[in-house]
């Protein structure tokens, strides 16, 4: 029989009894509290064993959130990506659309001007020329008084009739397309500045072709300035429009 001290006076007693037969110390107490913290350390080691498994499920679950975040973040740059692309590469051929049409235009604008000073001058000096003749003379063959009866038979003509038309079609339609382009994608801001300093030349060459004005000399230098004009900033945007992106 396995013998104790007695925790109140120290002597040797067996490990059996419930007080001490020495001094009277109850013995059942400290039994039934070494019983509890025996039962709250196994609880204890019990729910230190479930926390692991625990802990490690919960990782996992962050660990996946985590990773789904990450993925999700991923698709969506990638989306805005392709969408920033698409808008990019669409401007481009909208610049690059507008710039032709604008050519055209101009070209036809230019022509028109040409031929105006041509017998404007012509009617003047009374220079017979077969381009011009149909303008500047009568029926007779016979120079016109006033050049402005030259221009008004020049201006009153079928041929010229429907250039001004497709002109002015061509007006409207560069007009529609630059709504098109008034918000630029990022790095495209310098190409809508040039193109609206274009499209300024543009309506200035095109409109003077319409409505010609002035002295012969000052719609001359007129005409030929617009012409140059226009020319440099179709130049300026054509080395400015970018490649489209892959």
């Amino acid at each position: 029989m396995p013998l104790i001290h007695c925790p109140e006076c120290g002597i040797e007693i067996s490990d059996k009894v419930k007080t001490c037969p020495h001094c009277g110390y109850p013995f059942d107490s400290l039994t039934e509290n070494n019983d509890e913290m025996q039962k709250v350390e196994i609880s204890s080691v019990r729910l230190h064993q479930k926390n692991p498994e625990k802990t490690k499920k919960i990782l996992m679950g962050i660990g996946t959130l985590v990773i789904v975040a990450i993925l999700a973040t991923i698709v969506i740059l990638f989306v805005n990506y392709q969408n920033q692309k698409k808008a990019f590469n669409s401007y481009i051929d909208n610049l690059t659309e507008i710039s032709m049409i604008m050519l055209t235009g101009g070209a036809k604008a230019e022509e028109l001007n040409n031929l105006t000073a041509k017998v404007w001058r012509n009617s003047i000096y009374e220079e017979s020329d077969p381009e011009t003749d149909e303008f500047t003379k009568d029926s007779r063959g016979i120079f016109y008084d006033d050049f402005n009866d030259a221009l008004s038979s020049l201006y009153f003509d079928n041929s010229t009739q429907e250039s001004i038309s497709e002109i002015e079609k061509n007006q409207e339609l560069v007009q529609l397309m630059m709504k098109d382009l008034q918000n630029p994608p990022d790095d495209l801001e310098n190409c809508y500045e040039t193109v609206t300093d274009l499209y300024t030349a543009y309506r200035s060459l095109t409109d003077l072709a319409i409505n010609p004005s002035g002295s012969l000399q000052s719609f001359s230098e007129a005409k030929n300035e617009k012409v140059d004009t226009f020319l440099d900033l179709f130049k300026r945007l054509e080395s400015q429009i970018p490649d489209k992106k892959e």
